[in-house]
C-alpha cells in the first residue's frame, strides 16, 4: 500500500504503546511492526510470514492487546484493504469477538475481556456490514451476529447473504 492509504489505521499503530499489554509470547516481528508490514505489503508476496497469528490470541484464548489492536484492525479494513491484508484482518477479528479470555487474563480479574472487545469493535459495526459480500459473508456473518444488538438488522443482512454461507 501507498504512503496515501491506511493513513488512520498507520495512525492507530502509532497511537499506542503496545508494550503496555499484555500478550502472548511470541518471537519474531512485534505487533506494530506486523501490522506495519501488513499496511506496507504492496502485494501478497510482501506479506508472505507477516500474520497476526498467535499476536493477539492463541487458539481464539484472547490477550488484553485485541483491545487496541481491534483499532487497527477496523480502522484498516475501514480503507479498503488489498485481500491478503483484508483476510489476515478478518481472521484475527473473528478469533477474538468469538474467542474468550486467556487463562491468564482471567486470573487478573479480565472475565469481560471478550466482553470489552466486543463493545470496542462496535464502533465499526457499519464499516463490517458496508464491506460484507460474497466473498467474505462466513466471517463477517458470525462476527455481526455477536456484535450488532438490532436482531432485525442482522437478520435482514444475514437473509440477504444466506446464499454465500
Amino acid at each position: 500500500m501507498t504512503a496515501m492509504k491506511a493513513r488512520a489505521a498507520r495512525l492507530e499503530v502509532r497511537r499506542h504503546d503496545w508494550s503496555a499489554y499484555r500478550a502472548p509470547e511470541s518471537g519474531g516481528l512485534g505487533i506494530a511492526d506486523v501490522f506495519t508490514r501488513l499496511l506496507d505489503a504492496e502485494d501478497a508476496a510482501e506479506s508472505v510470514g507477516v500474520s497476526l497469528e498467535d499476536r493477539l490470541e492463541v487458539q481464539s484464548m484472547v490477550y488484553e492487546v485485541a483491545l487496541p489492536a481491534l483499532d487497527v484492525i477496523l480502522a484498516a479494513y475501514a480503507e479498503n484493504p488489498p485481500v491478503w491484508v483484508e483476510s489476515e484482518l478478518l481472521n484475527a477479528l473473528h478469533s477474538i469477538i468469538l474467542g474468550e479470555p486467556h487463562e491468564s487474563e482471567t486470573e487478573l480479574g479480565n472475565h469481560d475481556l471478550v466482553d470489552r472487545c466486543i463493545e470496542r469493535a462496535r464502533d465499526g459495526i457499519w464499516v463490517l456490514y458496508a464491506r460484507l459480500s460474497k466473498f467474505n459473508a462466513d466471517f463477517l456473518i458470525d462476527i455481526l451476529e455477536e456484535l450488532d444488538t438490532d436482531k432485525d438488522r442482522f437478520q435482514a443482512y444475514r437473509s440477504e447473504f444466506a446464499q454465500y454461507l
